[in-house]
């Protein structure tokens, strides 16, 4: 079976505001002022609303025209997004809120600048009706619009996320050759930590633009905004300057150090290295056409490049120009995404998030690159002008390094596979003292006479704030010998998403009962039976040595549930757990290795496994036993990543 690759997660900047803000934005009414300069209504059709989490109230109701329909999402942070289709000015977004006579819902407006979501407004609605209210800030150039939200206040407070109608308002872009609205190659893709070489200048010497210059600098034709607004074009013609150790012209980005000041270098054995490219090949040259999108360079000489040579799309190994053909029907136009991985001396190649080779490699003066690099002159291509060249057209482009502390000695799923960049609820435990209130809730009460707890996993011991402690970078949930013991519950409901956590285990005394960790997603309605519950990772004894799931189908009145164990695991040891949570299927990792998969699998007695309508992560560490006679022992987790 080959191996898949999921889609990768897109990256976003702002999350929940702190408490803190919160409660100043209680106190102050935020009253909606007066539109300027908003043209005409650009609100997209229902299919392009989507939202990172809903009820039966689905994001496409926000934009029917009709304010007794709704879009419902729980959570601090549920969002809500709208795609343009092209590159528009956009000025002001109109909400309506449902029960908007009594509750002030708590939100941001943000807009997709091409690398990450920016905020331009942050308040409140103004709790005196139901109808549209204008929210106007500083023209935005844009594709994509997002409401972020925090629950509200008022008539009582809560998380839940509720707009019957929006609106986004402001001039659209214009499908002609400027681009559509955006102007920049780096209004869509981040090239902070590149530099661009170009077709132009001396022979010998072409054209590089570094940063900071990079930033305000484009070129028509050869590296400018495509017609779309939403890509980058990259050309280079057979008659183009070509640099002094190739007899080809380039149009391409070649990777730098963070800031884009000096070239980087890093090691194919050290630590994990990631690009990943949305790509279209779009034009290729006469009599040899031949083009490279991306590639990863090595020294004096290219490690393994992208080139599609007429139909056929090929992954090249040094001089090995055919190594793997990926595909020989490749159609121009057609967007495709390509990955490469780097660790352990070894370079796995994604396409389509399918696994298409892995090559060994072994070197350290490595770098990625990526953009339109042709493969033709005007030695052995004819007509020699500008009118006959190759052309690639970039959609997104992500890199990521990480070290071997950082990335767990290269075996995490999220950057082996390409899962992006985390959210905000992610918690890397860089602080000391009880979790962090925004992203965690925590046992209340006073259950036993001591605040902060509740009774016990079916009634056994209790579970206890206290239990739960951030030291020296890592979250540690004790399980005492009296039964007390830990639980957490992210404050991040959805349907859909992948989790990571990197986490051990182990006894702290002699003898006892044992307790029981567990990683697992658990569904926002409490009903188990009615909407499923995923156990990802789950075991008996803390000094295990395997791993075990358990998957519970729901609509599934007799819980009926799947189980799985993979061994040799040592529990006592760090290692990577990861799940993968899609409208198709559940996956499990260990170290980045799929261990587990499930879909559908519905009949009379339970639905499809994947089809629970909203969940949330825990971690916990279940008393089984009773209130006296366990084993004390720890579960620490050095940190908890969360992505779309």
């Amino acid at each position: 079976m080959r191996k898949k690759r999921p889609a990768r997660a897109v990256r976003r900047r702002g999350g929940p505001l702190a408490l803190t803000a919160l409660a100043a934005m209680a106190a102050t009414l935020v009253v909606p002022t007066t539109a300027w300069a908003a043209e005409e209504n650009i609100t997209p059709d229902a299919d392009a609303v989507t939202a990172s989490t809903s009820d039966e109230n689905g994001p496409g109701n926000a934009v029917d025209g009709d304010l007794t329909t709704r879009w419902s999402g729980e959570g601090d942070g549920a969002w809500l997004r709208l795609d343009l289709g092209s590159t528009a000015t956009v000025s002001e977004v109109k909400l309506a809120v449902h029960q908007g006579a009594d509750r002030r819902n708590v939100f941001e407006l943000q807009y997709w600048d091409g690398s990450g979501w920016v905020t331009v407004h942050e308040g409140e609605t103004s709790g005196t009706g139901t109808g549209l209210e204008s929210f106007t800030f500083d023209p935005v150039e844009t594709s994509r619009m997002r409401y972020l939200g925090h629950g509200y206040e008022g008539d009582g407070e809560g998380d839940w996320n509720s707009l019957t109608e929006v609106e986004v308002w402001g001039t659209p872009g214009e499908d002609d050759d400027g681009g559509g609205g955006a102007e920049l190659p780096s209004r869509v893709l981040d090239l902070s930590d590149w530099k661009v070489t170009l077709p132009t200048g001396d022979d010998g010497d072409p054209t590089e633009i570094y940063q900071p210059e990079l930033d305000e600098f484009a070129h028509d034709p050869y590296f400018r905004v495509g017609d779309s607004g939403d890509t980058v074009r990259f050309r280079a013609p057979v008659n183009g300057v070509t640099t002094g150790g190739s007899s080809y012209p380039r149009s391409e980005l070649r990777e730098m150090e963070p800031g884009g000041g000096d070239e980087i270098e890093w090691s194919s054995t050290s630590g994990t290295h990631t690009m990943t490219v949305r790509e279209a090949f779009t034009h290729l040259p006469e009599e040899r056409p031949h083009v490279v999108g991306a590639q990863i360079h090595g020294g004096d000489d290219d490690v393994t490049v992208i080139r599609l040579e007429g139909s056929e799309l090929w992954i090249t190994e040094g001089d090995t120009r055919h190594h793997h053909l990926i595909t020989d029907d490749y159609e121009l136009g057609t967007v495709f995404e390509v990955s490469y991985v780097v660790s352990d001396g070894e370079i796995e190649v994604y396409y389509n998030g399918e696994l298409e080779t892995t090559l060994d490699h072994s070197d350290s003066t490595n770098y990625f690159k990526a953009g339109a690099y042709t493969q033709a002159n005007c030695g052995n291509s004819s007509p020699c002008d500008e009118d006959n060249y190759g052309e690639v057209e970039i959609h997104e482009l992500t890199v990521t390094h990480q070290d071997e502390d950082q990335s767990g000695d290269g075996t995490e799923a999220a950057v082996r596979h390409g899962w992006g960049t985390p959210l905000p609820v992610s918690d890397e435990f860089d602080y000391e003292g009880p979790v962090d209130p925004e992203r965690w809730a925590v046992p209340s009460g006073e259950f036993g006479g001591t605040e902060g707890c509740w009774e016990g996993h079916a009634g056994n011991g209790r579970r206890c704030a206290k239990n739960s402690v951030v030291e020296d970078g890592v979250l540690t949930i004790t399980g005492e010998e009296n039964g007390d013991t830990g639980w957490l519950r992210q404050r991040y409901d959805a349907q859909y998403g992948r989790w990571e956590i990197r986490s051990r285990s182990r006894n702290t005394g002699p003898e006892g009962g044992l307790y029981h960790p567990l990683h697992l997603i658990w569904p926002t309605s409490e009903e188990r039976l009615e909407d499923g519950e995923y156990d990802w990772v789950e075991y008996t004894d803390p000094d295990a040595d395997c791993v075990s799931a358990w998957m519970h189908y729901p609509d599934s009145p007799s819980d009926e549930k799947e189980h799985f164990e993979h061994c040799p695991v040592d529990m006592t040891e760090w290692h990577n757990f990861a799940f993968e949570w899609t409208p198709d299927e559940v996956v499990g990792y260990v170290d980045g290795e799929e261990w587990f998969r499930m879909a559908d699998g519905a009949d009379s007695s339970r639905g499809d496994i994947q089809d629970m309508p909203s969940g949330h992560l825990n971690i916990q560490l279940d008393n089984f036993t009773g209130e006296s006679g366990l084993r004390p022992a720890e579960f620490e987790v050095g940190w908890v990543r969360v992505y779309e």
